[in-house]
């Protein structure tokens, strides 16, 4: 399997749980009329794929919709969970930007999420 790619929660047929927590961030949803709700992305510990000697980081966000369990993949685990902060932060500010909505972290004030934005 090619590193780096972006999937949904299926592997071979076998539905991709998060699995164990390993970091869990809260964001706060701002709307244009100004109601805030939370957003909660979850991220899972990387496992390794059983057809290969890859791994894949498991990652969820809550508060969109489409709550699924989404996966990125890596040639070891660290690859693996860089490269889904990073699949995270594309789709929170694809997001932000197709809706015109803010989403804001408590620990930026310069609109940044944290997920490698």
């Amino acid at each position: 399997m090619s590193s780096g790619y972006h999937f949904i929660g299926v592997l071979n047929m076998e539905v991709i749980e998060l699995g164990t927590l390993i970091a869990q961030r809260e964001l706060e949803l701002i709307d244009e009329g100004g109601t805030k709700s939370t957003i909660v992305v979850r991220i899972g510990m990387p496992k390794k794929f059983t057809d290969s000697s890859d791994f894949y980081a498991p990652y969820m966000i809550c508060g969109i919709g489409g709550e699924e369990v989404w996966y990125a993949a890596g040639i070891d685990a660290v690859q693996a969970l860089q490269l889904s902060l990073k699949m995270i932060g594309a789709e929170l500010n694809a997001f932000r930007l197709k809706l015109n909505v803010d989403i804001k972290w408590e620990g930026d004030d310069n609109g940044r999420l944290g997920f490698d934005d």
